[in-house]
């Protein structure tokens, strides 16, 4: 088989490119810190790494849709909390009330649980960010006194929030549910016929709001543990979208990432290959004697 001069020139032109390709390959794992720089350079590792990346988004997502909700949670439960103290203060005054006091005394504790009633309104109507926290989808206020009588005009739209892939919690509560407008007699009408019960000097009224109290602060217990089963969730699936972050960001790294030792040993390498290569190059490109001579 005949070698010619031009075959060796273009073989040795190829080998030349592809010890330059790769030394370039090698700089710019070195310089990136990265082990794949475009798709080329493992197409597998980078099919893997967008499927990582979507799921690092999504888990992301998540994570954030679950710290609102956790912010909706917790100031609701502060909002009802907060009721509970008003409620608990209201069945004292309704004891007091129903044991033997003066019509004066009586028209007193009407005065304080006039204004704890008023309090008891503003809680109902909390707001997040300008949204009312009990009153659904709505924008308005969810209790208000239209004429005589104290409605619930919220709706009954379910907040939710995605807060892992399979894992959706509803975050709010309505007023209507929290404050009885779906029973017999609502929060606010209980206290005010208690009111009334005290300014009439009804005995009976006043023994019959004790019980009624009662009943309203069951509804609104019951409406703090339903918010403290859903924080429960929203927590467990914000540590697990953590876990699973972690996860993503450990596989991430070692799909994409390089060790930076071996990158710059693989540098030295290419380069002394690619000088090797360039050297014999030049060496039989060199006209010999014969050259001359022809």
């Amino acid at each position: 088989m005949r070698i010619t001069e031009q075959g060796t020139y273009q073989r040795t032109i190829q080998q030349l490119q592809q010890r330059l390709s790769a030394y370039s390959v090698a700089q710019n794992r070195v310089s990136s810190g990265k082990a794949i720089n475009r798709p080329s350079d493992d197409p597998l590792g980078m099919s893997k790494a967008l499927e990582l990346r979507a799921a690092k988004k999504a888990r992301q997502q998540e994570t954030r849709n679950a710290e609102d909700g956790i912010r909706w949670l917790n100031l609701a439960d502060t909002a009802l909390q907060a009721v509970t103290d008003r409620l608990q203060r209201v069945r004292e005054l309704a004891v007091r009330g129903a044991t033997f006091t003066s019509v004066g005394e009586r028209t007193a504790i009407a005065a304080e649980v006039d204004a704890l009633k008023e309090d008891l309104v503003d809680l109902a109507n909390s707001r997040y960010q300008g949204r009312p926290l009990f009153s659904g989808f709505s924008a308005a206020d969810p209790v208000q006194l239209s004429g005589a009588a104290w409605t619930y005009t919220g709706d009954n739209g379910a907040i939710n929030r995605r807060v892992g892939e399979n894992e959706v919690v509803q975050v709010n509560l309505t007023a209507d549910q929290v404050f009885g407008f779906t029973s017999a007699k609502d929060l606010f009408t209980t206290v005010d016929d208690f009111v009334t019960a005290l300014n009439t000097n009804s005995q009976g009224g006043i023994e019959t709001a004790i019980g009624e109290i009662d009943t309203a602060m069951e509804t609104v217990l019951t409406s703090l543990s339903q918010l403290g089963a859903a924080t429960n969730r929203v927590e467990n699936a914000k540590a697990k979208s953590a876990d699973d972050l972690l996860t993503i960001r450990t596989n991430l790294t070692e799909i994409e990432d390089v060790d930076l030792s071996e990158a710059i040993l693989d540098l030295q390498l290419q380069e002394t290959a690619y000088q090797g290569t360039l050297a014999a190059f030049a060496r039989s490109s060199q006209p010999s004697l014969v050259d001359f001579l022809r």
